[in-house]
């Protein structure tokens, strides 16, 4: 009987050392929380409306940030149009809603337009899109090329800051 129980325990003690259901991930400190395939949504205001959809998130209250791993965003502006950005990671502010991207990020509005940049920021208050690093925009009928870009989504404005290039289909 000694030996069956010898035997089971050493049984389960294997099990437990291999298996990786049984290994407990401990969290940096200044992680609150941390989640996978995360879906965040920010509605109440008229002006935009926004999703939030990423591999993984991790929560620094004490920062007030939501850090986000190959991050998805729908930005809903008024009227209904639509722009979709993608990036390697992100960030979101809980106090001011502001969003920074960075990585092969990608926007694409509904309109066609598609932009390609390392970093990007949106700013709630102003529902802006900034950058300062190279921006290209693209759509079926022209190819712009710069560096540095605001795009307003209540107004619709676009600004190019330098190095401005166009290429007309």
């Amino acid at each position: 009987m000694v030996i069956l129980l010898v035997i089971i325990g050493l049984m389960v003690t294997d099990k437990m050392r291999t298996s990786p259901k049984t290994l407990l991930r401990v969290l940096p400190d200044n992680v609150d929380l941390q989640l996978k395939n995360v879906h965040y949504t920010e509605t109440g205001n008229s002006d935009a409306k926004w999703e939030i959809k990423a591999d993984t998130a991790r929560y620094l209250k004490k920062e007030s940030l939501i850090l986000f791993d190959k991050v998805n965003v729908t930005m809903e502006a008024k009227g209904g149009k639509t722009f979709v950005m993608t990036g390697d990671r992100g960030q979101l502010n809980t106090d001011t809603k502001d969003i920074e991207v960075a990585g092969n990020i990608e926007i694409v509005s509904d309109n066609g337009n598609r932009f390609t940049t390392d970093h990007l920021s949106y700013s709630h208050g102003d529902k802006k899109l900034h950058t300062n690093s190279a921006i290209l925009m693209e759509n079926p009928r022209m190819q712009v090329k710069g560096v540095g870009m605001s795009l307003f989504l209540r107004s619709e404005e676009l600004k190019l800051f330098s190095r401005v290039s166009a290429l007309v289909k």
